[in-house]
This record gives C-alpha cells, sequence and structure tokens, in this order.
C-alpha cells in the first residue's frame, strides 16, 4: 500500500508541474493548427478544440498513469542522467524536422556516443529501455485514439486519381513516473521515502549501479503522423499500432539482454533508430503505392466523410458509400446533386451501393428543410489537392527561404 502512494505522490507531481502544463499548451496549438487545416478542406469544424484538447489529455493521463505502475511494479529503472541529453537532442532535431521529435532518433544517437566515445557517460541498456517503453505506450495510444478525428482530404495516387484520404495527427502529452537510477548530485524528490521490494525486483537490472532506486515524475510527449488510403482510419491505425508494439517489443528485449551482454549494447543503439525509421518509409510507401479504398466510381458518388448530426448521417449514410440515386434522379456530379436538392425543399430520398448492396434512405425537414445531405465527396474534378509532405522544422524552413531568396532575380 506504500508503495502504491508513493506512485499516487510522484504522478500528482507530474501532472501538476509547469512542464506538463507547457506541453498541453504545445498540444493546444498543434490542435489548433490542425483545426484551421479542417476548416480550409471541409469548412466546417466536427470537433471543437476544447473537446479534442480534452480527449488526448485524458488517454495521454491514462496510459502514462498505466506505464508508470509497470515500470515501478516491475522494475525497469532509467538512466536519469541519459534523460537530461536525449530530451535536448530531440528538441534539436525537431528543428530540422518535426518527425524527429522522437526518442528512438535521439537515444540511439546519445548511446552510440556513450559507447563510441565514452561520453556522456551513461547506462545505455536502461536508455534503451526507455525507448521501448515509450513507443509500447505510443503503439497502445494509436490502437485506442489514432483513428478519432482523421481529417478526409484528396491527393493524386497514381492511375487512380484523384483518390480519397484521412490524415490521422496526433499528439499525446504523457505524465510519467519512472524508476531512475540516482547518481551524486543529482536532486531527486524522495517522494515518502523508501520501502522493502522482494529479492526479484527489479526485473531488469543494470551493470555496476546500487540497489538504491528513486522515483521521478517527468513528461513526455507522443505523436501519431500516418495517411490512411488503402484502409479506413481505424484500419490503418491497428495496422499502425500493431507494428509499433511489435519493435517495442524488439527493443525491450535488446535492452534486456544488453544490460547483460555488452556487445548488444551496439545492436540496441543502431536497431532503434533503424527500425523506427524502417516502419515508417514501409508504412508510408504501402498507403502511397497501394490501391485506395475511396476512388472515383464509374457512377454515382464516393462518400469520403458523413458529417455529425446532418441529414446524411442521421438517414445512415457511411463512409465509402456510392451516392447514385436522389429523387429518383441519378446523379454523377455534386452540381447535379444540389440542383436536385433544390428541387425538394423538405423530403429527400435516396439509393446508395454499400459494396454489393443496394440500400435505400429517406429524410424529412419540414422546420428547416434540405439542403445539404453533409456528405464529403471524392471528387471527379479538381484543382485542390493535399501534398504528402515532410513536416520540416524551423532550421529547414529558414534554409528554404534563404536559398529561395539568393535564387530570386533582383
Amino acid at each position: 500500500m506504500a508503495f502504491i502512494k508513493l506512485i499516487a505522490t510522484s504522478f500528482a507531481h507530474s501532472i501538476t508541474s509547469l512542464f506538463f502544463f507547457a506541453v498541453v499548451a504545445f498540444v493546444y496549438m498543434h490542435i489548433r493548427k490542425n483545426a484551421q487545416l479542417e476548416e480550409y478542406w471541409l469548412g466546417i469544424l466536427r470537433n471543437p478544440v476544447s473537446t479534442q484538447l480534452a480527449n488526448v489529455v485524458f488517454f495521454g493521463m491514462l496510459v502514462g498513469l498505466i506505464a508508470s505502475l509497470l515500470i515501478v511494479l516491475i522494475g525497469i529503472p532509467i538512466d536519469y542522467q541519459a534523460i537530461l541529453f536525449v530530451w535536448p537532442l530531440a528538441l534539436f532535431l525537431m528543428l530540422f524536422n518535426q518527425r524527429l521529435m522522437c526518442f528512438s532518433y535521439a537515444g540511439g544517437i546519445v548511446s552510440l556516443a556513450s559507447l563510441v566515445t565514452g561520453w556522456p557517460k551513461m547506462d545505455v541498456s536502461a536508455l534503451i529501455a526507455l525507448i521501448g517503453i515509450l513507443h509500447l505506450m505510443e503503439s497502445v495510444l494509436i490502437l485506442a485514439d489514432g483513428h478519432r478525428d482523421g481529417l478526409p482530404v484528396w491527393m493524386e495516387h497514381g492511375r487512380f486519381q484523384p483518390v480519397g484520404a484521412y490524415l490521422l495527427q496526433k499528439i499525446w502529452p504523457i505524465p510519467l513516473v519512472v524508476l531512475v537510477i540516482p547518481y551524486a548530485g543529482a536532486q531527486l524528490a524522495a517522494n515518502g521515502g523508501g520501502v522493502n521490494m522482494p529479492d526479484w525486483w527489479p526485473l531488469f537490472k543494470p551493470q555496476n549501479v546500487s540497489q538504491v532506486y528513486a522515483l521521478f515524475p517527468i513528461v513526455a510527449v507522443l505523436g501519431y503522423g500516418d495517411i490512411a488510403v488503402t484502409s479506413l482510419p481505424d484500419k490503418r491505425s491497428r495496422e499502425s499500432g500493431f507494428w509499433l508494439a511489435l519493435y517495442s517489443l524488439l527493443v525491450l528485449t535488446l535492452a534486456i539482454v544488453s544490460s547483460r551482454t555488452y556487445w548488444v549494447k551496439y545492436l540496441a543503439a543502431v536497431s532503434a533508430p533503424l527500425f523506427h525509421e524502417l516502419i515508417v518509409i514501409v508504412g508510408k510507401k504501402r498507403q502511397m503505392k497501394g490501391e485506395p479504398v475511396f476512388n472515383v466510381p464509374w457512377v454515382g458518388l464516393r462518400v469520403l466523410e458523413v458529417l455529425p448530426e446532418l441529414p446524411g448521417d442521421k438517414m445512415g449514410i457511411k463512409r465509402g458509400d456510392i451516392l447514385f440515386n436522389v429523387n429518383g434522379k441519378n446523379i454523377s456530379s455534386q452540381e447535379m446533386l444540389y440542383e436536385v436538392l433544390g428541387e425538394y425543399s423538405y423530403m429527400v430520398w435516396v439509393d446508395v451501393k454499400r459494396k454489393d448492396e443496394i440500400l435505400s434512405f429517406e429524410y424529412t425537414d419540414y422546420t428547416n428543410g434540405i439542403d445539404n445531405l453533409g456528405l464529403v465527396f471524392v471528387p471527379r474534378n479538381t484543382g485542390k489537392y493535399f501534398r504528402m509532405e515532410e513536416q520540416k522544422g524551423v532550421m529547414l524552413n529558414l534554409w528554404n527561404k534563404i536559398i529561395g531568396n539568393k535564387n530570386t532575380p533582383a
């Protein structure tokens, strides 16, 4: 009971720290930016920014609490000194590319530097374990929350164009309690003293350290950026979460083995960023080269998104349905749809194709009338495309502006 109390106290310190509030503010700005993009593409915002923020904060705190209990109860110590090096490096890499704000890249660099040069002096196995733990948490978050609020867009895609796709972008603030290896001079909170643990604890035993550990509250930021082209957002997030979970288990296994076999530390330091990058590259290639789900049908209009609380949603129309008949007239363009809706102000009946099944729906509104079904379609012809580009950081954007100015004739 005393042990659970210590964890709860440390977790409370984490969620009330100024750093946690700063991270939440950063997440808020990210959601605001995505909200502006959604209003540009859809003309409306489906869920308020406050709702989206509350959602990611809730999931981040829940997963952070569960991970904290597992880290401490199982006994996976983290090198406190490693955190002091990896965090600033991750923030520095983000200046070049936002995707590089990940402990797998910064942790791999710091680990290799420590192994090759001896500086900074730290327990590499403990740092690799932290990378595995964070990505295991990220995989759970992707599985549970990664598909929510996916932004429907259309893009160029080989011979199928334009095609519908979903932009998946999430950032979660993660309050966390870790079991750290204290060093001389390190200022760590005692958080209520110490307790006796079983002889087998900790399960993960770093080399050449004392059997004294401390609980330390930290805040992490986990992000998910993906595109769903060949499948719906929920299926795509399940695929991403599954492969990331396998990656995290591999990294954790290498961390445990490397704590007992020195040469495996080199393998773990190289594998952490290498396999993470491989997952990103292969996943993106499969989405951009595979057959899209939301292509333009030969007849009718393909539904890309159903806006909430509007006639299409109330009738039961779903993503992927093909709308081909409205009020008894065949529909092949959005202009034809609006023309037909203008003829019948208060009633609409539609036929849609869902896989190999033909379904009919109807809806009446004698109070407000019906001039919009609340459906987003994959357009047959458009000059507006979403471009899949890397989210460049401040430094690369600044460099591109400098190069652009130099190439501009006076």
